[in-house]
């Protein structure tokens, strides 16, 4: 069966970074009603409650404008990276991220100890990445504009496929954050795969792994065992769940927002062929 392009949607979000991470300008493609409500609101804490209040459709439908619109508060901390991996140094008055907050930065880790002795806490600098496109299958990955020197990009995979039995599916994901050297280059910060079934008649996860790739601390990849803290959690309320549960030094906050991402294969589902 030949694949076929279902929908398609693009963001813009500009935000003032420097004075207090404010949205100043959201633009859609399609339009989305409710989302001029997010200029204003900080880009990063906080972001999320405000798109539920302003668009809650877009997350409970499962669209695609909802998903990238989710991505805004992640991609505006990892940015925050940019500089410092352009320059090797850590910039004046950086707020470095709370200590417990993930595996990553646990207490008395790695990047814990390196931040408390004035050591540059930016461990690693990630490798080079193949590449993610498949040459066969010109539907494999949207159209993407090039990435200048100096800028972060995030790409993420979700596929839904029928399972190994009757009336349960497969859910395969992938995140990749990536950054342009000076030199043009681009280097992996982080990349995660995760993969899960799901009973239909139930909604209810019924297995859940993850497998690291390329993480920035030598701590961080003891938060893919936090996956099977999924197994038996309904997708139905799933993000509720993780932003209660899935918190703290055993977890990682970008693969949460991978799991994050389960809750809408209801919009995948019924595109499976019968």
């Amino acid at each position: 069966m030949d694949a076929e392009l279902v929908a398609e949607a693009s963001t813009r979000v500009t935000i003032d970074y420097i004075g207090g991470r404010l949205v100043t300008e959201v633009h859609c493609e399609p339009a989305a009603a409710g989302s001029e409500a997010l200029v204003g609101t900080r880009a990063s804490s906080g972001f999320r409650t405000a798109l539920d209040q302003a668009a809650p459709h877009l997350s409970a439908d499962g669209t695609l404008l909802g998903l990238l619109l989710d991505e805004v508060p992640v991609v505006t901390l990892i940015s925050g990276s940019a500089i410092a991996r352009l320059s090797g140094k850590r910039p004046r008055n950086a707020v470095m991220p709370p200590v417990d907050v993930c595996v990553g930065w646990k207490a008395g880790g790695e990047m814990d100890v390196s931040h408390r002795e004035g050591r540059f806490t930016l461990v690693g600098v990630g490798p080079s990445g193949p590449e993610l496109a498949d040459a066969t299958d010109p539907l494999s990955w949207h159209a993407m504009p090039h990435l200048p020197p100096g800028s972060i990009r995030r790409r993420r995979r979700l596929d839904v496929v029928p399972g190994p039995q009757p009336g349960v599916v497969t859910v395969e994901g992938l995140f990749r954050d990536t950054f342009r050297e000076a030199d043009g280059s681009q280097k992996v910060i982080h990349e995660y795969a995760v993969s899960a079934t799901v009973d239909l008649a139930t909604g209810t996860i019924r297995s859940a792994s993850a497998t690291p790739h390329v993480l920035p601390g030598p701590d961080c990849p003891a938060a893919a065992a936090s996956a099977t803290r999924l197994v038996g959690q309904r997708l139905a309320g799933l993000r509720d769940t993780l932003r209660a549960d899935l918190t703290g030094p055993t977890t990682c906050t970008h693969l949460t927002d991978q799991f994050r991402a389960l809750a809408d294969i209801h919009a995948l589902i019924p595109l499976l062929p019968r």
